[in-house]
């Protein structure tokens, strides 16, 4: 999320050094599960938001589409694609994705924006939804 950030607001290259990145990389790729996919630790399964994001990550830092250790970034792709793409993904991506350009906002799913005005203790405050 931090490169995500970072990349969105035009400060990636003022905090993260090009040997930052290579070690950021370098972390993606060793953290790839054996089906393409990523997931929510480093030994967790893989997940549709964990793998979207990783991919754009690693295409943020430089990859391309077929770059990266072991075809990274083919198999990224490939394991999005074999699940039905990114329309399977949690809310929360479809937000991130949309704010990138690369999913239609009127698909995002509505969260009227009082909801974060809801007392943290509540379980449907937006901060507790994994949706």
């Amino acid at each position: 999320m931090l490169v995500t950030c970072l990349y969105i607001t035009g400060h990636l290259d003022i905090v993260f050094s090009g040997e930052y990145r290579k070690e950021i990389l370098r972390y993606l790729y060793c953290h790839q599960n054996e089906d393409g996919g990523w997931g929510f630790h480093i030994e967790g399964h893989s997940t549709m938001f964990c793998t979207t994001l990783s991919y754009i990550c690693m295409r943020i830092l430089g990859e391309g589409p077929d770059g990266g250790r072991d075809n990274a970034c083919t198999r990224g792709p490939k394991w999005i694609r074999d699940r039905g793409g990114v329309t399977s993904i949690p809310s929360w991506g479809k937000i991130w994705l949309s704010i990138f350009g690369l999913f239609d906002w009127p698909r995002s799913n509505p969260m009227p924006p009082e909801f974060w005005l809801f007392p943290s203790f509540l379980h449907m405050h937006p901060a507790k939804m994994w949706c």
